[in-house]
């Protein structure tokens, strides 16, 4: 079975009048009889169609919204019963199709899982999966407390996890998989599964948080998350660094890497065509030229200001001008700069003035952090050798970096090469082909290269245990297997001569042929 790298055949699940019936009354059943929770009108299945992909919407035959953790088991088992597809959905805010329904399959929301717990002693919080991150950094800030992950979205926590999503704050915090002590998972069965327990450390058993993170609703629905929280630091300064070409920004970010400045929260990059789309939709006055944008905290104004001046030295060493460097004594000051920089997938659908907005494809590659500065200069090259914009828009110092390349219908072709390549290129040099948006449809091909057959026969062997029936968001992450394929599923019986022959830094040609996929890789 071969599948499309933007859209994986999928195959349609037809019930019939009598079993949509039953599993209406099955639903509401679940559901408490609370009939809201409940929806099969046209308004209510297109608002669940799609998500912030440029993949086309998919409308689904029912959408549920359960109140508590209980009755999202119910509808799982509900749907188990007649083989339906089941379809997570959080916020909505993904970028890779991951919500966007299959054929024939019902939406279930996470948006009514609202409990919010702080328990300040043990510096956590218990949250509800539909709780988004805005709304849990104001429940938070009254008490001097934060969530450290802060991706440019504001997404469901329940989201963040699903896709192991991480943001503008990883180089101090981490992602969100190291920011969950514990989850409440509904399996693919039906059954309740605490992840492990609430505790700050365990040696017992398996790590079932990882496993369920990052998986976006392939093996079970995220419920309920117990997070770390940590204490707002007392001082913020920040700044802006211009630049004359991107390669230079880069090279400093992988010098500031290695210098490790403690102070050091955010380390972003717009490129040049970056900042000119921020400025026209944001009207922000900032320098037409790659600029880093930085954020420093701690508990001493002086420690902040020696780790800028540190910067600033890397800089100007990589021909910023010293003259157009810019400190901010207050990080509030450049509070309007990093709302302008959340806004750039945004800017980057309306910066061509098209009538009803462009489609945008944003890259989400991530690389080792000595080639960095090769990777984004290449990046840039390739797309403007095919006539397209080329949106920079970067978590630099994570070596993570977005392209986003607003485009109409008729640009695809363009599109998907410039995709093939930069993806080549991140594979050629060591890199992944997602650092923090997830695999979802877009990108299932495009993991399998990475990853090679035993790899993912593995993963398919995690799933076909999990869910065998492949009823969890099918045709998300992984390839469909056929059901003779789906017999093959033992990663131990993977032939040496299909084996996928990969180094670090480069990657042989090889033919994979496994379960659900047949592509030459070079």
């Amino acid at each position: 079975m071969v599948h499309d790298a933007d859209h994986p055949e999928i195959p349609e699940v037809k019930i019939t009048a009598e079993q949509r019936e039953q599993l209406l009354a099955d639903l509401l059943k679940a559901c408490s009889g609370d009939k809201t929770a409940v929806q099969v009108d046209d308004e209510s299945l297109q608002e669940v169609a799609k998500d912030m992909s440029r993949h086309d919407a998919q409308v689904p035959i029912i959408a549920v919204f359960p109140n508590s953790i209980e009755e999202v088991a119910g509808c799982v088992k509900a749907c188990r019963k007649v083989r339906v597809p089941m379809v997570p959905r959080g916020g909505g805010t993904g970028v890779e199709g991951g919500a966007v329904p299959s054929r024939g399959s019902v939406v279930i929301s996470t948006e009514r899982l609202r409990k919010l717990e702080l328990r300040k002693s043990e510096l956590m919080a218990v949250v509800g999966a539909g709780i988004h991150k805005d709304e849990l950094r104001k429940f938070l800030a009254p008490h001097n407390l934060l969530f450290g992950p802060d991706p440019s979205s504001n997404p469901s926590v329940g989201g963040m996890a699903a896709t192991g999503g991480s943001g503008m704050t990883t180089l101090r915090y981490g992602t969100t998989k190291e920011n969950v002590v514990s989850l409440i998972v509904v399996t693919a069965k039906g059954d309740i599964l605490q992840t492990r327990k609430e505790v700050r450390k365990s040696s017992s058993g398996y790590e079932l948080n990882q496993l369920f993170m990052g998986s976006e609703g392939t093996l079970g629905i995220i419920c309920e998350l117990t997070v770390r929280l940590k204490k707002i630091p007392s001082h913020r300064s920040g700044g802006l660094f211009p630049f004359n070409d991107v390669k230079s920004a880069v090279q400093t970010v992988v010098d500031a890497v290695q210098a490790d400045p403690p102070s050091l929260l955010r380390c972003e990059l717009l490129n040049q065509e970056g900042v000119e789309c921020t400025n026209a939709m944001f009207n922000t006055e900032l320098p037409v030229k790659p600029t880093l944008f930085i954020e420093l905290v701690g508990e001493e104004d002086s420690a902040l200001r020696k780790d800028f001046d540190t910067l600033t030295k890397l800089a100007v060493g990589h021909g910023c001008p010293q003259g157009e460097v810019q400190f901010a004594e207050k990080g509030d000051q450049l509070d309007e700069v990093w709302e302008a920089r959340r806004g750039c997938y945004l800017a980057a659908m309306r910066v061509r003035k098209q009538k009803g907005g462009d489609r945008v494809f944003i890259s989400d590659v991530c690389v080792p952090i000595p080639l960095l500065a090769e990777a984004v200069d290449e990046s840039e090259r390739i797309c403007h050798a095919l006539g397209m914009k080329c949106i920079i828009c970067a978590h630099i110092a994570d070596g993570n970096f977005h392209c986003l390349v607003p485009h109409q219908l008729h640009e695809l072709p363009k599109v998907k090469e410039f995709e093939k390549k930069i993806i080549d290129h991140t594979l050629k040099i060591g890199g992944t082909v997602t650092g923090e948006h997830g695999v979802g449809t877009g990108k299932v091909m495009h993991s399998c290269r990475e990853h090679g057959p035993i790899h993912v026969a593995m993963q398919q062997s995690i799933k076909k245990a999990l869910d065998p029936e492949w009823l969890m968001n099918p045709g998300k992450v992984l390839p469909i297997p056929s059901a003779s394929e789906m017999a093959k599923l033992d990663p131990l019986n993977v032939a040496p001569s299909d084996r996928f022959v990969y180094s670090r830094r480069k990657e042989e040609r090889c033919s994979i042929d496994l379960v659900g996929l047949a592509i030459d890789v070079s």
